[in-house]
């Protein structure tokens, strides 16, 4: 804003100015009127002595008695003085008259004359008036003289239009120092009033652009100024540092807070009394398939087509408690929705929505459910049969040569499934429980798949199978765990084992891909069908599960292979085609070339 549009500035300078102008109009008037009359008392003193000094120039005609001589003197007197001269005898009678326009013969008597009776009174007369000789206004002076027999009057006049000039030319020069003196007084007003304005407007300007966001202006502090407006524009720069360090901590805080929701698996809402949304997080908008963008300051029921959670927000504003809820399953989702109050604007008028994903926790007891239902059916089947031949040998079949025997055969064989049963849930548990494994070496992938390989020959024979290894001389060796590695590949190739018919025949290999070395074990068994390969690294889980268990298998070889590859950072994929075997790859990651 300029200065001269400044409010401030106008009420300083305007009524400063008035108040100059209207003393300089009071003084020029009073001047005027003095020097009007100044002027008129000048002019009358001026015709006064001009009236003497005439008279005292024709006494010497009056005292000799040379009237006639008057005429000539008087025009030659009125040339010098520049004045109308009338002589005026005590009877009325005009002797001579300066006008060349008018003969004192022709004049009437002027005895009846106001300034002639009152110069015939006191001595001294004067008016102003219209001449009926000259049809001009004049103004008239006359002096009585005592020379002579009798008395006689000396009149000198002006024309009152030339008093007036005068006169005008004086109030000229009056009304024109009356401007001068009205402009100095006006720069110095302006002067003051900009001298006076100029910081107020500035920490007005200042303040306005503070309240309008500007946090970065700050006004020019005089140095060494002790005022007020100095203590104030201090005082508004430390508020406005102030203030721009709240407001750039509040920023900070915000995008912080901000940064913070978005990067939680969360979600969260927030609404005011109205459910008009304040705040949503991306996580909120998958979770309740929520539009993010454009969500704010539109209505919950706006956005939010979930009826329970709609449902619930309204009970917790109209002044119920908070509500914690389930939903689900949602598009294969399970979710535990908070709803409660928070304070805003020192009011408990707002809501806060937070959503929790507990689908993997839903799974999890699920899993934990189907596990111990797994274990239980695992564990009672050969305890069972245990229980039941216990039972019989008790009972006197122990003294049977033939049957006796038996017996013991079967019990001894559910008792192994029941310590391969328990050693791979203790496998597996260590497994799960470890983030990493328990030490790290360098193992040679080669020997470690060439014994376990070996380990199982003796079963691949027995079925008369054909179990091939082939290893690459140039796969380098792995930083892991040897005996979990061993494992692994041993539950693989006997897997194999188990699902390929006799005379069968299975392939193990050992190569680089890349950054990755490759295990995989190939046979042309009875294969996977292709609903069953998604699950088949699960615990427990079996395609075939009374054939499974009369294998020995206990359900947990695949999952303990997987796991092995995941504390190794590795991974395990299946390929399988029913009636014409399974190809499984365990990937193993090589270490980095430096």
């Amino acid at each position: 804003m300029s200065l001269l549009a400044s409010p401030y500035f106008r009420r300083l300078f305007l009524p400063y100015l008035v108040l100059v102008i209207a003393a300089v109009a009071a003084v020029g008037i009073l001047a005027a009127g003095r020097l009007r009359s100044s002027y008129l008392a000048s002019t009358q003193l001026r015709l006064r002595e001009n009236a003497r000094l005439i008279g005292d120039g024709l006494a010497p005609s009056f005292r000799d008695g040379r009237v006639a001589d008057v005429q000539a003197t008087v025009e030659r007197l009125s040339r010098v003085v520049q004045t109308r001269i009338t002589v005026v005898l005590h009877d009325g009678k005009v002797v001579a008259e300066s006008d060349p326009s008018t003969r004192p013969a022709s004049m009437q008597p002027h005895n009846s004359r106001a300034e002639i009776l009152r110069a015939a009174a006191s001595g001294e007369g004067t008016d102003l008036r219209h001449s009926d000789t000259l049809h001009r206004d004049m103004f008239y002076l006359a002096l009585r003289f005592e020379t002579g027999p009798t008395p006689w009057y000396v009149r000198v006049a002006l024309e009152v239009e030339d008093i007036d000039h005068q006169i005008g030319q004086l109030y000229g020069g009056l009304a024109v120092a009356s401007l001068v003196a009205v402009l100095l007084a006006g720069a110095v007003c302006y002067w003051f009033a900009r001298r006076h304005a100029a910081p107020v407007t500035e920490l007005s300007g200042v303040a306005r652009a503070i309240s309008a966001g500007q946090l970065n202006r700050r006004v020019l502090e005089p140095r060494d100024d002790p005022s007020e407006l100095g203590t104030l524009a201090a005082s508004l720069n430390t508020v406005a540092q102030s203030f721009s360090s709240v407001v750039t901590q509040a920023t900070r805080d915000k995008a912080e807070l901000l940064a913070i929701l978005q990067s939680m698996s969360e979600g969260v809402i927030a609404t005011d009394r109205r459910q008009r949304v304040c705040l949503v997080n991306s996580a909120a908008g998958a979770l309740l398939n929520v539009a993010v963008e454009g969500a704010e300051g539109r209505m919950l029921c706006e956005v939010m087509l979930n009826e329970k959670v709609l449902k619930g927000a309204a009970e917790v504003l109209a002044g119920g408690r908070g509500r914690t809820f389930q939903i689900g399953p949602t598009a294969g989702r399970y979710l535990e929705v908070t709803i409660c109050r928070y304070p805003a604007q020192g009011e408990m008028d707002g809501l806060v929505i937070l959503v929790h994903d507990t689908t993997q926790s839903v799974r999890y007891q699920d899993l934990r459910k189907e596990f111990v239902a797994n274990v239980s059916h695992e564990l009672r089947t050969p305890l069972s049969v245990i229980k039941g031949y216990v039972e019989t040998l008790r009972d006197g079949a122990i003294n049977d040569p033939q049957k006796g025997p038996q017996y013991l055969a079967t019990i001894e064989r559910h008792a192994n499934q029941l310590v391969n049963l328990v050693g791979d849930l203790l496998a597996l548990s260590r497994l799960e429980s470890l983030p990493d494994l328990p030490s790290r070496s360098s193992v040679d992938l080669a020997a470690t798949v060439r014994r376990a390989v070996e380990l199982l020959g003796p079963a691949a024979k027995a079925k008369r199978q054909d179990l091939q290894l082939s290893i690459s001389t140039s796969v380098p060796p792995v930083a892991g765990n040897a005996d979990y590695l061993e494992r692994a590949v041993a539950n693989l190739v006997d897997n194999a084992i188990k699902y390929t018919p006799e005379g069968g025949q299975i392939r193990v290999i050992l190569t680089p891909d890349n950054a990755d070395a490759v295990i995989e074990v190939v046979d042309n068994g009875i294969g996977i069908p292709a609903d069953d390969l998604p699950r088949v690294f699960e615990r427990f889980y079996r395609v075939d599960r009374s054939r499974s268990r009369d294998m020995g298998g206990t359900g947990l070889g695949l999952s303990i292979v997987k796991h092995v590859a995941q504390v190794h950072n590795g991974s395990v994929q299946v390929q399988s085609t029913p009636g014409a075997g399974s190809t499984f790859r365990l990937r193993i990651p090589l270490p980095a070339l430096s």
